[in-house]
């Protein structure tokens, strides 16, 4: 079954676009805000775009009324983690105008769906790749339809205040978004995992319609240092089912330079052309080459999840770097997308544990839950349920033990939107308590193992996990290795679907639609409301780093 975000947004806002739009604050006025980008970086949280919704009375801090307008955030705004603060209270958000480029004398793209990365500790910029434009309202002011998708790299400068832009369409043609991306700031290295195009990626997509998607294949590897980019192919990894809307994490000290942690997400099959927002949800099943129906595509659960080998993108005989899969045991979640995740490691290092938080899945189904995958048992522990469901919102590891949210759409069953009961657009989650607050220390404690997943893996607060390697055993012995783990052969599963690692293929990653396939498309009749249509297959790419102008 399919999503559509045009549905969700139905359901959801409720609107009424008033001619009070332009007196709108960004903070002030927020009433929902979601599907936005943002980051962390010297101690800012730094949130980016977005679609939001202003609420146009507002009688306190903490109490909006009146008549909703649908928009986006044309802002940068800014929260200070220097210091703690109460949300209620005292937090200090500011909206920072974005300027045009000094040096072309072009403003930064409107989008959501991208990503913000953090860029390397003494690079004093952060990056906003891919994106979106949303045409929800075309006639907030501000809107900008979508510009060439040439520069879908841009920085900014936390110091100067200067945004830049940097040509990287020789190995990444369109701006794409939905994809799921994690950063290695310690390398300097971004990723970019498949995702997708639509009419807002760019003014030559616009031919595409209002609501037609094409999912993607390929991952971007970012070198936030040179500005340059490498395109690797997924075949191994999602075929040509690319994926859209999950989740990826990056773990380091684990083998020589990290791992990626690739979680859920939705798939579909590279040549179809349609309007669903969300495709096939990747949820808890086993993988079968099996369907040919558009809802019999292959799955692959959140029962089986893929790695990344970080080092392997420095070996010249895995020029598409390597992967492997990994079956996990435990409370395994249902399927999901636009979920978010966090990182916290056990001060002894002897546990890895990853927080999913919230998310949607099918018609209707909305999540408010927290799970946690810990590696290297690969084992998922439920340790919270409550009562108001979020998606589309991101989240950050601040402090040592606070997961900081950020934005996101409620579950609404009734017909309208309230706002956002978090009415400053974050959250304090204390991951070591679980317990939620509106209050940020900055001076926070030592993480500490949650007993809830210290019940699964074993151990104490402080680590000492007694789980040290997944129940059915490490799909390959290459894999356990990196987790420091020796492996006999009689130890490594026969299974066909864990043989041996899983190496990238020759090709470049993103989906071989040429630019000049537009000509077709503009003879497509849109208004025979065909469900699908298919188009050429994924051609070959130059996966060699390009030089920025």
């Amino acid at each position: 079954m399919r999503l559509s975000i045009a549905g969700v947004a139905a359901a959801l806002l409720s609107l009424a676009i008033g001619s009070q739009a332009q007196e709108l604050d960004p903070i002030v006025n927020m009433c929902v805000r979601f599907e936005h980008q943002s980051t962390v970086k010297n101690n800012i949280l730094y949130v980016d775009g977005g679609i939001e919704t202003f609420i146009n009375n507002v009688t306190d801090s903490y109490h909006h009324l009146g008549n909703t307008t649908i928009g986006f955030n044309e802002y940068l705004i800014t929260v200070n983690l220097t210091t703690s603060w109460d949300w209620k209270t005292n937090i200090s958000e500011t909206a920072l105008e974005k300027t045009v480029n000094p040096r072309t004398g072009t403003p930064p793209p409107l989008v959501s769906r991208g990503a913000l990365y953090h860029g390397a500790p003494n690079d004093s910029s952060i990056y906003l790749y891919g994106g979106s434009t949303s045409y929800l309202n075309t006639s907030f002011p501000g809107f900008q339809t979508p510009t060439p998708s040439t520069y879908s790299l841009w920085s900014y400068n936390t110091i100067s205040n200067e945004w830049n832009q940097f040509d990287i369409s020789s190995v990444s043609p369109y701006r794409p978004s939905s994809g799921a991306y994690a950063e290695a700031p310690d390398q300097g290295l971004a990723f970019y995992f498949n995702g997708q195009i639509d009419s807002g990626s760019s003014s030559a997509m616009q031919i595409l319609g209002d609501q037609t998607k094409i999912f993607l294949k390929g991952m971007i590897v970012i070198d936030t240092n040179q500005q340059t980019a490498r395109n690797l192919s997924t075949d191994a990894v999602s075929g040509d089912q690319p994926r859209t809307r999950g989740l990826m994490q990056y773990i380091p000290n684990i083998g020589e330079k990290g791992i990626l942690v690739l979680i859920g997400g939705s798939n579909k099959q590279v040549t179809e052309l349609d309007n669903v927002e969300v495709g096939n949800l990747v949820r808890t099943m086993p993988f079968t080459q099996t369907g040919t129906k558009s809802n019999e595509v292959p799955q692959l659960g959140m029962d089986e999840i893929d790695i990344f080998d970080v080092a392997s993108l420095y070996n010249a005989s895995t020029p598409n770097g390597l992967w492997y899969k990994q079956r996990t045991s435990g409370h395994v979640p249902s399927g999901r997308v636009d979920s978010c995740v966090v990182l916290a490691s056990a001060p002894d290092s002897s546990s890895h544990n990853i927080y999913m938080y919230g998310g949607r899945g099918l018609l209707n189904q909305y999540f408010d839950d927290i799970y946690v995958l810990s590696l290297p048992s690969f084992t998922w522990t439920k340790i919270f349920s409550g009562e108001n469901p979020r998606f589309g919102h991101t989240c950050h590891m601040v402090g040592h033990r606070t997961m900081l949210t950020v934005g996101g759409a409620a579950n609404v069953n009734n017909g309208f939107a309230p706002c956002d009961w978090e009415v400053k657009g974050v959250g304090v989650l204390d991951i070591s308590n679980i317990t939620w607050g509106s209050v940020y220390n900055a001076q926070a404690a030592t993480y500490e193992v949650p007993d809830q997943v210290i019940s699964t893996i074993g151990g104490s607060k402080n680590g000492n996990a007694t789980m040290n390697k997944p129940s059915s055993g490490f799909s390959q012995a290459e894999l356990a290795q990196l987790f420091g783990v020796l492996m006999s052969d009689s130890a490594v599963p026969t299974s066909s679907s864990h043989k041996g690692a899983i190496i990238g293929g020759v090709v470049g990653g993103v989906i071989g639609l040429v630019i000049s396939i537009g000509t077709a498309w503009l003879t497509w009749d849109y208004k025979k409301k065909q469900p699908k249509t298919k188009v050429e297959g994924p051609f070959e790419m130059d996966s060699a780093a390009n030089q920025p102008e």
